[in-house]
């Protein structure tokens, strides 16, 4: 579990989840607590700060949800990325020459036997994560819609408590 701060629309948010959000302060569980206790002394949150703390916390769970079928890191995105590339590259030419591939290349007799056969399983878990990013970008984007469209916060956090993400689809 992850401690965090982080301001948003001018005020302090404090939260906790899997991931932090971005541009978000990790802390201890104790330095939390204390954030916590004091944020009680402050006046109570408008509306719109509600909305803006929640929406946060959907793109922190979003992110938190992806990470179950991908490995965190910018450098592991761009990796992914230059597979895919290579992989449909590799594809679409007629006299594929290995060396054109250093990704692809490195993973034959580790993800399959042959540089097409790696190419094949690049392009299929690419068409799979296609199908569950766009299912977890949709979630994403209709709940922080319907947030800024509730007219109360217990309607805004019903939203968020009614998220249910692929994985708990998949597991039921």
């Amino acid at each position: 579990m992850k401690y965090f701060h982080i301001i948003v629309d001018g005020r302090e948010v404090w939260g906790s989840g899997p991931v932090l959000p971005e541009d978000a302060t990790e802390m201890s569980e104790t330095e939390w607590q204390a954030g916590i206790d004091a944020a009680r002394m402050q006046p109570a949150a408008t509306l719109l700060q509600i909305k803006s703390a929640l929406k946060v916390g959907i793109d922190a769970a979003a992110e938190a949800e992806r990470l179950k079928y991908i490995t965190p890191g910018h450098g592991q995105a761009m990796t992914y990325q230059q597979k895919v590339t290579e992989a449909q590259a590799f594809k679409a030419t007629t006299n594929p020459q290995p060396s054109d591939y250093p990704i692809l290349s490195s993973e034959v007799g580790i993800t399959a036997e042959t540089i097409g056969e790696v190419a094949d399983v690049v392009l299929a878990a690419f068409a799979q994560w296609q199908q569950i990013g766009a299912m977890i970008e949709s979630i994403r984007l209709g709940a922080k819609r319907d947030i800024d469209a509730a007219e109360d916060e217990a309607a805004a956090r019903a939203i968020v408590d009614a998220i249910v993400w692929p994985s708990a689809q998949v597991q039921s």
